[in-house]
């Protein structure tokens, strides 16, 4: 699963997970009066091998009508006993029957099973549990056939989810009677964690495996999709079609999908005869292709990379509205939420926002499906290799700057979340939900853990082990210490050291390095220190690169860093222009490391790696009004291979913009109409804005509103903002009727900061527009305006607009939206009815009764 606040503000320019978190108070430690709960695997005392299922849809209820045909048997001891999980379901009838091995000729299960074959069962369901006396006890040769008929209804769940996935009712009804105009009626399923269950009966356990089938019956204007094949469409002459989808690889209960809709089906070239589709809206079909179009490549170089082909038998990609999480991974059928994946070509000129999580969740396909975690408790072995199958592609189809930029917004995602205290181990055994797992550990430092693996083995034994773990473990589950056997029966090393260090304990190294070089012996010392608390981090044992600069060579040099305190000789022939430190940049670490800025200057010459130079520039920023330091800085917006580099110094030259005009100025012009990035470009268009006037910079900002990037435009029209409020109305106003999200931002934004009441219908008739997440920051902007004209025309409109999207069925746009009229607006409103102010004791009567 990619789940949507965890990994970190990059592709989606969202908060990091970490930031919801929480610093706990300093406490004493006690003797605690019970032991934890330890949350082991859960006990198979049964095994499902296949569940067939038959659906219809109450789109008016939101219910579901099922039938399951249940195969099963006790898992090893003699039992007479199934337990099946069965969240807010009305079950209406359970039978159980004998059961022969025997299937037709057409591969389907048996259903024609004689009527004498039924046993004298009994059933009882509470607390979401159907607990099934079988009739007779039974071998674990022995197979039984259990029949199921029920309801399934979702809005009765009792659940809440987790930060990571805001929801856990399982099945879901989006938009059911059309009621909003801008929203595609659609069923979709959502399984992580334990929510399969909420829609048909099962052992809701990621370490059950079983196949299965899936008839869906739906009105015929609507397509289908789920996992596997659809090996049957039949129309039933009533104007409804039941299409019949068949897995016959076994797959963990939660990643079964279904979902429903006037979806468009894009077909793209095939991988190896299995097909590869894309189910989007109307609106989208003609984008499919491009957004994604790299699905092939990347199944054909993971396939290679990990020396194992794609396992199922088909790829299917499907993009639904109102998703709880970012995206997830279903076998053969990833389902993404709108919001990651969706653009057009003109706004995919300015990047491809889905590419890391459409890489994310194909990698999830080996790592979580194929081989699955066999408890939450080792979530990493899905989602830190997920993690880090979107640098693997970074690194393949983008170079290693790209992988390395990518890899450093990871890491900033978990090294906030450390900053918060909340340090946990990897591999956690003691959670306190199994939510929790879903984090910027699981995820982030993972990816980090991964890599430094990867780096400390090389990468024939890396990709070797990862092929026998798949190997031995496929389609079964998983714990830690499978994949640490396949690297060591690969590299034939005993890796229990590196596993207990870092997936088996929390924290990271914190190192202080001190250089010295002592001319009389031509020796060049390196003193480390390991400053972690050690009663709450291991004392590491680190494996590192060193680089060692001399007279324009390199010199690189293996140590191992494994005492509290330990120092390093390097004998060279006079004293290097650098030393760096992990030349690899893979150590997950924090340090103090003081250089100067002459070795900076250095280092970002001639280091190779994005870190490197990173790590040069901004310290170099520091000193950014020295003559040197300005230099380095003003070649690095100029010429870094790196876009991202190139935006990063253009930013850190802001402080002596103003007393370098007559040099920075034409220079920022000629980037900001030249560069070859758009978002450099956008980044420049607002530093002109910010810090010049005159009739050049305004005239450059206009033309670029007629460039076809959409970052250009917006940032162009931002930035007149700061440099002429009247000309950047009158953009906003041109601008007004443009869809995309960051042109409506800006103009949102120029409005909010200069607009009247004239400008509040821009604001009423595009805040319903939004079908996700995109409202808050279009919302935060209405609100401004309204603070801004501070009229009762203006509350009331808003108020208006809020007690719409308060029945929002996105519950987080929902509950956001009653929080703001409750905690927000009314003491404003409250305030100003004690004034007496027209209009305004009525309208707080009205915002009491809504927030009630």
């Amino acid at each position: 699963m990619r789940a949507v606040s965890i990994l970190f503000s990059g592709i989606f320019s969202l908060a990091t997970f970490a930031m919801l978190a929480y610093k706990p108070s300093d406490t004493i430690r006690t003797i605690p009066s019970r032991k934890a709960v330890y949350r082991a695997a859960n006990t198979r005392s049964s095994d499902i091998i296949h569940t067939k299922l038959n659906v219809k849809f109450d789109w008016n209820k939101s219910q579901m009508l099922g039938e399951a045909s249940i195969i099963a048997k006790p898992y090893f001891k003699t039992s007479d006993k199934l337990i099946l999980d069965a969240r807010g379901m009305e079950i209406q009838l359970v039978e159980v029957y004998e059961y022969s091995n025997q299937k037709n000729t057409s591969g389907k299960l048996v259903d024609n099973i004689p009527s004498a074959m039924k046993l004298n069962s009994s059933f009882t369901y509470k607390n979401d549990s159907i607990n099934i006396n079988l009739g007779r006890q039974f071998t674990s040769a022995e197979k039984y056939l259990v029949k199921i008929k029920y309801i399934a209804k979702p809005e009765e769940v009792k659940g809440f989810g987790s930060q990571a996935i805001t929801d856990d009712k399982g099945l879901y009804f989006i938009n059911p009677k059309g009621k909003e105009k801008n929203k595609m009626p659609q069923i979709w399923t959502q399984g992580e964690t334990q929510s399969s269950s909420a829609w048909f009966p099962t052992i809701d356990s990621p370490n059950e495996k079983m196949t299965n089938e899936i008839f869906m019956t739906v009105d015929d204007k609507y397509t289908t999709l789920s996992n596997g094949v659809l090996s049957e469409s039949k129309k039933n002459g009533d104007g409804t079609r039941t299409d019949h989808w068949t897995m016959d690889q076994p797959h963990s209960p939660y990643l079964l999908m279904m979902g429903v809709g006037e979806f468009k089906k894009v077909v793209d070239e095939p991988w190896n005869g299995k097909e590869i589709s894309y189910y989007v809206e109307k609106e989208y079909e003609p984008y499919a292709k491009e957004i994604f179009g790299n699905t092939k490549e990347m199944i054909e170089f993971f396939s290679k990379a990990l020396g194992t082909p794609y396992p199922w038998p088909k790829y299917s990609q499907i993009v639904v509205r109102d998703y709880v999480s970012g995206a997830m991974e279903n076998t053969s059928a990833t389902l993404h939420g709108d919001f990651m994946v969706y653009q057009t070509s003109r706004e995919m000129l300015d990047g491809k926002k889905g590419e890391d999580v459409i890489s994310h969740e194909l990698f999830h396909q080996w790592f979580g499906d194929l081989v699955t975690a066999e408890s939450w408790s080792n979530l990493p072995l899905n989602e830190s290799f997920a993690t880090y199958g979107e640098y693997l592609w970074q690194e393949y189809k983008n170079g290693r700057d790209a992988a390395d930029a990518h890899s450093y917004q990871s890491r900033a995602g978990y090294f906030t979340s450390s900053a918060y205290g909340n340090e946990v181990d990897m591999i956690r055994f003691h959670y306190n939900d199994k939510e929790d797992m879903f984090d910027a550990f699981s995820y982030n430092k993972g990816g980090q853990i991964l890599h430094m693996l990867r780096k400390y083995v090389g990468d024939e034994a890396f990709f070797a082990s990862l092929k026998l773990y798949l190997e031995k473990n496929k389609f079964k589950s998983a714990e830690i210490h499978d994949l640490r056997l396949a690297f060591e029966e690969i590299t034939g090393e005993d890796l229990n050291w590196f596993f207990n260090e870092w997936f088996l304990a929390k924290g990271h190294p914190e190192l202080e390095i001190i250089k010295t070089y002592d001319a009389a012996n031509k020796q060049v010392k390196l003193k480390i220190k390991q400053k972690q608390n050690l009663r709450e981090a291991p004392l590491y044992t680190l494996p590192v690169d060193v680089d060692l600069y001399v007279n324009g060579k390199v010199q690189r040099k293996r140590i191992i860093i494994s005492q509290s305190e330990q120092e390093f000789l390097f004998n060279v022939n006079t004293e290097p222009d650098l030393v760096n430190f992990d030349a690899e940049r893979q150590l997950l670490h924090r340090r103090r490391y003081n250089k100067t800025i002459k070795e900076y200057i250095y280092q970002y010459n001639h280091a190779p790696l994005f870190s490197d130079r990173l790590e040069a520039i901004e310290a170099l920023a520091e000193n950014v009004k020295s003559m040197e330091a300005y230099d380095v800085l003003l070649q690095a917006a100029k010429n870094d291979k790196w876009s991202g580099l190139r935006e990063t110094a253009i930013n850190y030259l802001k402080p002596v913009a103003k007393e370098k005009e007559s040099e920075l100025k034409p220079l920022l012009m000629k980037i900001a109409t030249e560069d070859k990035n758009t978002s450099v470009r956008s980044a420049t268009n607002r530093i002109l804005g910010e810090n010049y006037s005159g009739k050049d910079i305004e005239n450059l900002l206009i033309k670029q509103t007629n460039e076809q990037s959409y970052y250009v435009i917006a940032s162009a029209i931002q930035a007149m903002g700061s440099t002429n409020g009247v000309e950047a109305m009158a953009l906003a106003d041109k601008f007004s009727n443009e869809k995309n999200a960051t042109v409506t931002d800006a103009v949102a934004s120029v409005y909010s900061l200069g607009g009247s009441e004239k400008n509040l219908p821009y604001f009423q008739n595009r805040i319903h527009e939004f079908s996700d997440n995109k409202v808050f920051d279009f919302f935060y902007y209405y609100a401004e305006l309204v603070k801004r004209c501070n009229s009762y025309t203006a509350f009331q409109a808003l108020f208006n607009d809020v007690t719409q999207l308060v029945k929002s069925e996105n519950k987080g746009v929902a509950r956001f939206m009653k929080n703001f009229l409750k905690d927000e607006f009314l003491p404003v409103v409250t305030e100003k009815a004690k004034t007496g102010e027209a209009g305004f004791k009525d309208l707080k009567d009205k915002v009491t009764e809504t927030v009630k």
